[in-house]
C-alpha cells in the first residue's frame, strides 16, 4: 500500500502508529522468530493493529481494544534514559499508555522490551502509540535509549483497557485485528487506495516469513537475502473472506536494520 494516495495527515498518523507496532510483538512472537530478531526485511505498513490504531481515532475494528483514560497525562521532554513517575494509578487503570516522539537520532525502548527506531526523518514526527499492562503497585515507567545523548518527548498516563471480541463471517471464519488473544482467520488491513478488508492472516504469514521455520541464523539469512528487494502480494476479501477487493503488498527493505 503506498500511504501517499491516502488524505496526507491520516497517512501520516496511521504510518506512525504502525511503525510504532512493527517492533511490538508478543513475547511468544520474539521467540518464535529469536533467529532474525533486529535483521527483518518486510514491511508490511498497511496491516491494521488493535491497540495503537483505536487509540488513535481511525476506526475500531472486531478484537480492538477499547481505550480509555483515567487520569490526567504526564508530559515531558527528556534525554536519554529516564524513570517517569506518574502517580498512584487510580481507580479502573488497567494499562499505562504512552506517545513517544523522536527529538534526535537512536532507538527508544520501552520497559517490556519493544522499541523504536528514529532516523532523521523520524524526527519530530507523529508520536508512536503504545501501551503496557499496569503491574500490581506501578506508578511510573521507564524509556530507555540506545545513548545518553538521545532525546524523546514522552505523554503518558493511566487507561482502562477493555478488549472485544472478533466478529465471525457466515464461514465461520473470525475476522478483526491481532490482540493479546492472537490473530483471527482474516486480519485486517488496508488494500489498494486505502480500502479496508480482510487478509487471511495464513497467506499473510507465509509471504512475511511469520510461519517459515528455520534451524539456523544462516538458514534465516539466506531466507532474507533471496527476498531482498521483491514484493509479495496477498488477496485482500470483504470480511466474508471470499470477495475480492485488492491487494495486500509487503515490500522488503533494501538494507538489514541493527537493533530495529
Amino acid at each position: 500500500m503506498n500511504l501517499e494516495r491516502m488524505d496526507d495527515t491520516f497517512g501520516k498518523g496511521l504510518r506512525s502508529v504502525l511503525v510504532s507496532q512493527v517492533n511490538e510483538a508478543s513475547p511468544a512472537r520474539r521467540r518464535r522468530h529469536r533467529w532474525w530478531v533486529g535483521t527483518g526485511i518486510f514491511a508490511g505498513v498497511g496491516l491494521i493493529g488493535g491497540v495503537g490504531a483505536a487509540a488513535a481515532g481511525f476506526f475500531t475494528e472486531p478484537g480492538a481494544d477499547i481505550v480509555t483514560q483515567v487520569a490526567a497525562a504526564s508530559e515531558g521532554v527528556h534525554t536519554g534514559t529516564q524513570t517517569i513517575d506518574l502517580g498512584p494509578a487510580p481507580e479502573g487503570a488497567t494499562h499505562i499508555s504512552t506517545e513517544l516522539t523522536c527529538l534526535s537520532a537512536g532507538t527508544l525502548y520501552w520497559e517490556d522490551g519493544a522499541s523504536m527506531g528514529c532516523g532523521a526523518d523520524h524526527i519530530e514526527s507523529w508520536p508512536a502509540l503504545y501501551t503496557m499492562p499496569l503491574k500490581p503497585g506501578q506508578h511510573s515507567t521507564e524509556i530507555r535509549t540506545s545513548a545518553p545523548e538521545v532525546r524523546f518527548r514522552l505523554k503518558a498516563t493511566y487507561v482502562n483497557q477493555t478488549p472485544t471480541k472478533w466478529a465471525v463471517n457466515e464461514n465461520g471464519d473470525t475476522y478483526g485485528v491481532e490482540n493479546e488473544q492472537g490473530a483471527p482467520d482474516l486480519m485486517s488491513v488496508f488494500a489498494t487506495k486505502g480500502k479496508v478488508g480482510y487478509a487471511y492472516t495464513e497467506e499473510l504469514n507465509k509471504a512475511n516469513g511469520t510461519s517459515a521455520e528455520f534451524t539456523s541464523p544462516a538458514e534465516a539469512l539466506a531466507w532474507q537475502d533471496a527476498r531482498r528487494g521483491k514484493s509479495f502480494s496477498v488477496p485482500v476479501y470483504e470480511s466474508d473472506g471470499e470477495t475480492v477487493i485488492g491487494e495486500f503488498v509487503i515490500e522488503s527493505l533494501p538494507e538489514l536494520s541493527e537493533g530495529g
